[in-house]
């Protein structure tokens, strides 16, 4: 019986802002987020807001908030830490807007790294993800770190541009370069080989969140943090 309104801020934190302003204008009942850090004016309009606000993709524990989501800083380490377990030296990790998940993954990675006394390597080229944005970044890649035997990517799209480039130049995979992706994602699932990734609940995110915040508006007693975990997907680029 709701109506939805969607809207899209590109994450650009001064865009989630001029949304945020522009959504409570309307005087909806609920908020869902996808980002869970936000500017200071935009803080201040979701304090003064008397409705339930859910934040959702990311772990996070802002007092007076719905959470649902997953550790990206854990998912990180563990998809690294299967890349060396598969006996690769030289993991170099794509980002991409470098927005609070990423910086999560890739602190997870680079502990991973760490803790194999390996060093890090990464490339942001601080735009949204896109297959064709991956080719560019493996170029890069090939130019910055030639002795690279695999590469974990902030999102799948960028894995599939990773593969994409590899079979073009005819790079083995996963012999010469395995390659890992993030959130299982359909191109990922289609593609030949299948992509390894990290598969984490999007739908199950949504579906919870929105439970809440509707138990929250009718007053209806309810949990509101939630960690939905995460699978770990070999594919056939591992």
């Amino acid at each position: 019986g709701y109506q939805t309104l969607v809207v899209n801020y590109d994450y650009n934190p001064q865009r989630e802002e001029e949304q945020i302003a522009t959504v409570l204008a309307f005087n909806v009942q609920g908020l869902i987020l996808t980002e869970s850090v936000h500017t200071v004016r935009a803080e201040k309009y979701l304090n003064a807001a008397t409705i339930p606000v859910a934040e959702v993709m990311g772990l996070s524990e802002t007092r007076g908030r719905i959470n649902v989501g997953f550790d990206n800083y854990r998912a990180g380490y563990d998809m690294t830490a299967m890349l060396l377990a598969s006996g690769k030296r030289r993991v170099i990790y794509f980002g991409s807007m470098s927005d609070r998940r990423d910086q999560q993954r890739y602190a997870g990675y680079c502990d991973a790294v760490a803790a194999a006394g390996l060093p890090a390597g990464r490339i942001v080229p601080n735009k949204v993800s896109s297959v064709s944005i991956g080719t560019g970044m493996m170029t890069l890649a090939r130019q910055l770190y030639p002795q690279m035997d695999a590469i974990l990517c902030t999102n799948d799209d960028l894995a599939v541009g990773v593969l994409q480039e590899c079979q073009a130049a005819g790079i083995a995979v996963p012999q010469a370069l395995a390659i890992a992706g993030f959130h299982g994602l359909e191109i990922g699932q289609a593609t030949t080989p299948r992509l390894a990734s990290v598969i984490t609940p999007r739908f199950e995110m949504g579906k919870v969140a929105t439970e809440i915040v509707l138990k929250k508006i009718n007053q209806q007693p309810t949990i509101e943090q939630v960690d939905l975990h995460y699978q770990l997907s070999m594919g056939a680029t591992i």
